[in-house]
C-alpha cells in the first residue's frame, strides 16, 4: 500500500519543500504540484533528480483549490495526503497514518491531527475516533489533516474557495460534506500526522476579509443561504474575541460570501 503526499506549492514555495522531504521510505512517495504565476522560478535541487520517491509537475494559474485538483489528477499512490509546503512529517507521523487506514480501509478520507513545530497539538482534539456524521460539536477539518483514498469517488475541490480566492479559506470543509453526503465514509483517529505552521488561514477570521467570506461560503454550502446567514449572525455576535466594529466588517463579509456561491459557479 502506498503513501503518496501531495505537495501543492506556488512560485518560490518550492524552496520549502526540501525540508519536507523525509528520507525514502518503503512505499511512499511525493507529488509536488507546482504551480506557476511567472517565468523566473527557482532553481530545483540537483539531489531531486537521484530520487525515484519524487515526481514534479508543473502548471500555470491561481488559486489552491486548482492547484489541489491537478495534484489529485495526476497522483499514483493508494492514498495521499494532502500536504503545503510549510507541513513536516516523521516516519511515526505516517506509520500512525497506516495504523488508521487499517482500522478503516474502506473508508474514502481519513482525519488525523495537526501539531505546531513544537509537536503541541494545534487545538483540543477531540480524544475518541468518530465518522464524520456523529462529529462532536465544533469539531472541524483542516486540509493538512487530511488523507484520501485514491480509488474512491473523490469530489474536486471546489475553485471557488481556498487561498487565491474571493473566498480565502474552507476549501477542505466544503469537499470532506461532499464527500460524506455522497454516502462515503469519512473516520477520524486521535493521532499526529503532520507539523505545520501554528498561524493557520482559518484562525486569522478577525483580520482577513477573504476568510471571513470562506466562512459565509461554507455555511451556504453545508446548510443553505437562510441557515448560513443565521449561522453568520450568531458568529459574528458571539464570537469574544472580535471586536465591536469589527463584529459589524466580517457580518458583512459573511453576507458577501453567501451571495457569491450562490451567483457564481467553481472554475475548471
Amino acid at each position: 500500500m502506498t503513501i503518496e503526499i501531495l505537495v501543492c506549492t506556488l512560485d518560490e514555495g518550492i524552496s520549502e519543500v526540501a525540508d519536507l522531504l523525509l528520507p525514502p521510505l518503503p512505499e511512499v512517495k511525493y507529488l509536488v504540484a507546482w504551480q506557476q504565476t511567472h517565468d523566473h522560478q527557482p532553481p530545483l535541487p540537483a539531489s531531486w533528480k537521484q530520487r525515484g520517491d519524487l515526481r514534479v509537475l508543473t502548471h500555470t494559474g491561481s488559486g489552491l483549490s486548482r492547484n489541489r485538483n491537478f495534484a489529485l489528477k495526476h497522483a499514483e499512490g493508494d492514498w495521499l495526503v494532502i500536504a503545503d509546503d510549510d507541513n513536516r512529517y516523521t516516519p511515526q507521523y505516517l506509520q500512525h497514518l497506516r495504523h488508521a487506514i487499517g482500522l478503516h480501509p474502506d473508508a474514502a478520507a481519513l482525519q488525523l491531527q495537526a501539531a505546531d513545530y513544537a509537536g503541541q497539538p494545534l487545538r483540543n482534539y477531540p480524544p475518541h475516533a468518530y465518522e464524520y456524521s456523529q462529529r462532536p460539536r465544533g469539531a472541524y477539518v483542516a486540509s493538512c489533516e487530511l488523507a484520501l483514498r485514491r480509488n474512491a469517488m473523490l469530489p474536486a475541490f471546489d475553485t471557488r474557495f481556498g487561498l487565491g480566492t474571493y473566498l480565502g479559506c474552507g476549501e477542505e470543509e466544503v469537499f470532506i460534506h461532499q464527500l460524506a453526503t455522497s454516502g462515503q465514509s469519512v473516520w477520524y483517529e486521535p493521532q499526529l500526522l503532520v507539523m505545520t505552521d501554528a498561524a493557520t488561514t482559518g484562525i486569522r477570521f478577525s483580520q482577513l476579509p477573504a476568510v471571513q467570506r470562506g466562512k459565509g461560503g461554507v455555511l451556504c454550502m453545508m446548510h443553505g443561504p437562510w441557515s448560513a446567514a443565521l449561522r453568520c449572525l450568531k458568529y459574528a455576535f458571539t464570537q469574544p474575541r472580535l471586536r465591536v466594529a469589527t463584529r459589524f466588517t466580517s457580518l458583512w463579509q459573511m453576507f458577501k460570501g453567501i451571495v457569491y456561491v450562490l451567483t457564481h459557479h467553481p472554475l475548471p
